[in-house]
């Protein structure tokens, strides 16, 4: 068996737009990286040898698109049957996600929204992704969501992720993170790793047409995708990778004031050289 004993250790600045002895990125989302600055060793994770395969369910919506609360239903249904292997993403973007005159005055996208939303090869909402099969353009209507989640959950995994969240306890802005892979297949090509954040209970206008009266002005925003940690791509991790081998990630982030530790939720994400989700997993906020 063959370990690949990496230790990556940047110190990410949520709001950063510089960058510092890391790998570039071709997307708009650069991190500022220094060294991890935990206090306590990093967690050691044993390599993990079985396990399923999680699922990433994108949902591109808007608060102005009429149709997209139905398919945000059916997304929770998906991820509340399959308890712990559907991981969501409310991706606002497009035109309909513009903000405009009350009630429809908050900016839900971000700088990974609009660049995820470029990505498709049909820019329409809503729609998804499902684990980026097919390439970060190739986009599931909601109508094939059900079968397509069924078909990524019946797949052996080619790489499986541990990991937790950390607030640190004597400085309560910083949260380390860390993610441990163990791959069950070799991989060619470059692994990447992203990071991203999620919110629940956000609460503002949207637009229902199956709704009377149309406008909801205290709709419930969940798994809102407020941005990421080390870029929309995230950072390589390994290159070509064997089956059996690991690889560990420790980050220590400034978390952003703007966003809810207790409603949030961060996303590890590992995708192969053509964009495929080999895995991902909800970093565990660990006590």
């Amino acid at each position: 068996m063959t370990h690949i004993f990496t230790r990556f250790t940047p110190f990410l600045a949520a709001s950063a737009l510089l960058i510092i002895g890391c790998d570039k990125i071709e997307d708009p989302i650069i991190p500022l990286t220094i060294n991890y600055n935990g206090e306590a060793p990093a967690p050691e994770f044993e390599p993990m040898t079985t396990g399923p395969q999680h699922v990433l369910l994108e949902d591109f919506t808007a608060h102005q698109c009429g149709n997209c609360p139905p398919a945000g239903e059916l997304a929770t249904q998906l991820a509340e049957e399959h308890d712990g292997l559907i991981h969501l993403l409310a991706i606002h973007a497009g035109s309909l996600a513009s903000v405009s005159n009350a009630p429809f005055d908050t900016d839900w996208t971000n700088p990974e929204s609009n660049y995820f939303w470029s990505q498709l090869d049909v820019q329409a909402n809503p729609m998804g992704r499902v684990n980026r099969r097919g390439g970060p353009g190739a986009v599931v209507p909601p109508s094939n969501w059900t079968s397509t989640v069924n078909t990524e959950l019946a797949l052996a995994p080619s790489a499986h992720l541990q990991g937790a969240a950390i607030q640190d306890p004597s400085v309560t802005e910083n949260v380390h993170l860390h993610v441990h892979t163990t791959f069950a297949d070799a991989i060619d090509g470059d692994v990447r790793l992203s990071l991203l954040i999620s919110e629940n209970n956000l609460i503002a206008a949207q637009l229902d047409y199956g709704n009377d009266p149309e406008v909801i002005p205290d709709f419930e925003h969940n798994h809102l995708l407020r941005g990421s940690l080390n870029g929309a791509d995230g950072l390589v991790v390994a290159t070509n990778p064997e089956a059996g081998s690991t690889v560990q990630a420790d980050y220590t982030f400034v978390w952003n004031p703007e966003w809810v530790m207790e409603n949030s939720h961060v996303l590890a994400l590992l995708t192969n050289a053509n964009g495929d989700v080999l895995n991902c997993l909800d970093l565990p906020w660990a006590p």
